[in-house]
């Protein structure tokens, strides 16, 4: 823990890989608070370690950017959205694609976090090995094997190649539906300039029937 000695602050140094993990958590965690705060201009190491116990020098011993911060909390929510389409296949024998729909739909909108996070994707990987990116994608791929198999659970009969298809393709849909349907301050300020009518869709709309749709061919 941080004890102050004449203005200075000394930091036990984690030892063991439960304490590295402890660590970790707590970076995530301020990390966690700053994005849901102030969005990804607002996470950084100063203002983390203003909220740990944690020196910001000590954070590096850690990560080495806050975009690999950021994509461990995107791999948290990732499986906490597992989880919850876990459970409902444990409890729920049967759907109709319209219930399915729904299901999905209820599922991403409780995991906002999770959708913000992954529209900037592509920003995070900019700054990001390429050994923690594969073990990334490799979680990813355990998501998408979840989301595969409630697609054979629920429509056993359809076809393992429009199956895949449709995993593929929700993926891809729900990652570009978010950013149309939440534009920030300065999208908003551009069109308003440009003097463009645009509408911004309903996401949850949105989802419903995109994968209502995406789902005809099962």
């Amino acid at each position: 823990m941080r004890v102050k000695e004449n203005g200075t602050m000394n930091f036990a140094r984690a030892r063991t890989q439960e304490q590295i993990t402890g660590r970790q958590e707590e970076i995530i965690n301020a990390c966690d608070r700053l994005f849901s705060q102030n969005g990804y201009e607002g996470v950084n190491f100063k203002t983390i370690s203003e909220l740990t116990s944690i020196t910001r020098p000590t954070i590096y011993n850690y990560y080495k950017t806050k975009d690999e911060v950021l994509l461990d909390l995107l791999n948290r929510e990732l499986l906490n959205l597992q989880a919850c389409l876990i459970e409902v296949m444990d409890t729920t024998a049967t759907m109709t694609k319209e219930q399915y729909s729904t299901c999905l739909t209820e599922i991403l909108l409780s995991h906002d976090k999770m959708l913000k996070l992954s529209s900037i994707l592509f920003t995070l990987e900019n700054n990001i090995g390429i050994e923690k990116l594969a073990n990334f994608k490799k979680k990813v791929m355990t998501v998408l094997d979840t989301i595969a198999a409630s697609v054979d659970k629920y429509f056993p009969m359809a076809n393992a190649e429009n199956k895949a298809i449709f995993v593929s393709a929700l993926y891809a849909y729900i990652l570009g539906a978010y950013p149309l349907s939440h534009l920030s301050p300065k999208q908003s300020e551009v069109i308003q300039w440009a003097g463009i009518h645009y509408m911004v869709p309903d996401f949850k709309n949105m989802c419903y029937h995109g994968i209502l749709l995406l789902l005809s061919d099962l």
